[in-house]
């Protein structure tokens, strides 16, 4: 297949040569008499060999994880990797706890600074720890946060991973609703709230929210209010005083709890995912130093909030010695140059977006790369859902000429990036550079078989260390098995179109199943659903997630009213309202029609894929038989509404 991608970047010798990428490439030939001379060979060679690589990935890493009886054993459902290794995700950080450097700075839309050095973040950590540990919170309990980008979810995180507790957060934009239909799965034991944050030069209040989220947890044995502004019934974060810094994290089995993310499906409640300490270590350790080339004097953001996976990945940036910055506020306010003008402040050096912010620059016009000093700037990062190829090209015309741009593309369900970038490779427009080291990804047609030059389903062959260790109150693995093996049985499809070349450089087509994702962040259709049962004049819905014909990712909602009740401007903004404040701003979709029916199988399910394909331009009569339709001639309006919307 010969997509006429363009050149767009090609790392100088000096840069790939001193790249961490390239030390673990000579590191891998000297230790295993290998002659490895390219990515390519060094990809081949990891997944042909993933006991060697893994094992000489956590070597390289410095990463002491004792003595293990085994590297990895099972099956794909059920590996088991380094066996009798004791971990803790959080000793990282315990070991630069002397350094001075700066670990976090963050910044708020107030324009409030902070910066933290390594020295006081474990100050800060130990302090929390022990206080967590005094009131019986123990390891596998489960501490939750509806938090903001702050330097407090940080170390709250930290802390809790500190004592082998489980963490688990929402950013404070989701709606009441969507947070407890998380939170109320886990029985946390800690609640941690910010009282208030500011968006696009608005504060909000969430001290009603936590009251009514606390109230919905009766397990909370502790409930911390971080800033300011008091809560009844809840400490302060900020009087618990720092410590000495002494606190040494517990050493937990390399499949202990670390975190629970959530990935919705389209009926019941959001997944809880859970991964664990050794895992994301492992996994993370590989993205960020290899894959970024991030490292101790790297300064890392990505515009994200607590809610979104690529959070875990940015407080990931401490494992490589690293400063992180914290931005909690919208990257549209005071205007669209604040994200670089932060940038150029404190010189950036790794900078994160999502492919719809790089999409709404190139709508506003905006000529980043005459109005700011982005000399340190070396790394963007854009991930979310594709990136054009007119965005690629943006970003060299108007950010910046000689950076390096990774697309990315991972998810939730591996709290990380399985196909991304290379310091050692070219860039070319639309395209991502790689599939990450390790990580077995191939493009399947139908019938399981892999294909090159042509458009198949992602799957990942074999299993990685940071494939979810279970789903929460899923014990016989009944839904993990579902969710991901179902489809190929015992190969993991990941939900994804994708063409893979004969370089191994790979093209995101988008969803290939009706799961939403809205700039990274995963959204079930069932949560769309269950809100719109609280609205009288709805009879009937059906959400779609598609890709517009300038390759930007939508979200319409069709619904079909009751009686002779028509689609006003009033019902539009209840409708957007209830989404909004029952779940977060992310659902709420774009466009809002009345239909006239929602197409159903025989079975009764609402067809959302079919649907999707139609609204992207495909015809009925391509993608499916119109005798497997309950109801056939339900699709000639979405056949029609595409035409004006695509």
């Amino acid at each position: 297949m010969d997509t006429g991608a363009k050149k767009l970047w090609e790392p100088v010798n000096e840069y790939k040569e001193k790249s961490t990428m390239n030390q673990f490439l000579n590191y891998v030939n000297t230790n295993n008499h290998t002659n490895i001379n390219s990515y390519k060979e060094l990809w081949e060679w990891s997944v042909k060999n993933p006991e060697i690589f893994w094992g000489a990935l956590a070597d390289f890493s410095g990463l002491n994880l004792g003595e293990y009886s085994s590297i990895l054993s099972g099956n794909n459902v059920n590996a088991r990797w380094f066996e009798g290794a004791m971990v803790n995700y959080a000793d990282r950080v315990y070991r630069m706890r002397n350094m001075e450097k700066a670990a976090i700075i963050s910044y708020n839309e107030e324009g409030k600074e902070q910066v933290i050095t390594y020295h006081g973040l474990w100050q800060k950590v130990s302090s929390l720890a022990a206080y967590f540990q005094s009131n019986g919170i123990a390891a596998g309990d489960t501490v939750c946060a509806y938090i903001g980008n702050i330097p407090e979810a940080v170390i709250a995180f930290l802390a809790t991973a500190s004592i082998g507790a489980i963490w688990s957060s929402c950013s404070p934009d989701f709606g009441i609703k969507g947070v407890i239909e998380r939170f109320s799965q886990i029985s946390p034991k800690v609640l941690i709230v910010s009282p208030e944050y500011s968006y696009n030069g608005k504060l909000y209040d969430r001290t009603e929210n936590a009251i009514k989220i606390l109230k919905a947890l009766p397990e909370v044995r502790i409930a911390i209010t971080t800033g300011n502004k008091e809560i009844h019934n809840f400490t302060k974060m900020i009087s618990i005083p720092d410590s000495n810094g002494d606190f040494m994290p517990v050493k937990v089995e390399f499949s202990h709890p670390l975190w629970i993310l959530y990935s919705s499906g389209t009926t019941g409640k959001p997944k809880a995912i859970v991964h664990g300490h050794g895992g994301i270590l492992l996994e993370h350790l590989k993205v960020i130093m290899l894959h970024m080339n991030i490292r101790e004097n790297s300064v890392f953001t990505w515009a994200t909030t607590t809610g979104w996976m690529m959070w875990n990945v940015l407080v990931s940036g401490l494992l490589a010695g690293s400063t992180i910055f914290l931005y909690d506020g919208s990257l549209s306010y005071p205007d669209t140059g604040i994200l670089w003008k932060l940038s150029e402040k404190y010189g950036i050096t790794h900078l994160g977006v999502s492919a719809a912010y790089i999409g709404a620059l190139m709508d506003s016009g905006i000529k980043i790369k005459d109005q700011y000093q982005l000399d340190k700037l070396e790394f963007i990062g854009s991930t979310g859902s594709p990136l054009s190829p007119a965005a690629f090209e943006f970003v060299y015309k108007h950010i910046k000429g000689n950076v390096w741009l990774s697309s990315l593309s991972g998810g939730t369900d591996l709290c990380s990036a399985i196909c991304l970038g290379s310091p050692t490779l070219p860039v070319y427009s639309g395209m991502l550079q790689c599939r990450g080291l390790g990580a077995h990804v191939e493009a399947l047609d139908p019938d399981g078989k892999p294909v090159v030059n042509e458009k198949g389903e992602l799957a990942i062959m074999a299993p990685m260390p940071d494939m979810p260790v279970f789903f929460w109150n899923d014990p016989d693995k009944t839904r993990y098995y579902e969710s991901y093996y179902d489809y190929y049985p015992g190969i993991w499809r990941h939900g994804d179109y994708i063409s893979i070349d004969d370089e191994g450089r790979v093209i995101i087509y988008g969803r290939s199943d009706a799961i939403l994702n809205r700039n990274g962040i995963r959204i079930g259709t069932g949560e769309i659903y269950s809100s719109l049962n609280g609205i009288e004049m709805v009879d009937d819905s059906i959400v779609i997630g598609y890709t517009d014909s300038r390759k930007i990712y939508r979200i319409a909602l069709f619904v079909v009213l009751k009686g002779n009740t028509e689609l006003d401007d009033n019902l539009v903004r209840a409708i957007k309202s209830k989404i909004r404040d029952d779940l977060s701003p992310r659902h709420v979709p774009d466009y809002i029609f009345q239909a006239p029916s929602v197409p159903y199988t025989l079975n009764g399910k609402k067809m959302e894929v079919p649907v999707r394909r139609i609204l992207e331009g495909e015809l009925p009569e391509h993608i499916l038989n119109r005798d497997s339709v309950k109801n056939p001639d339900s699709l000639d309006y979405y056949v029609a509404i595409g035409k004006t919307i695509f």
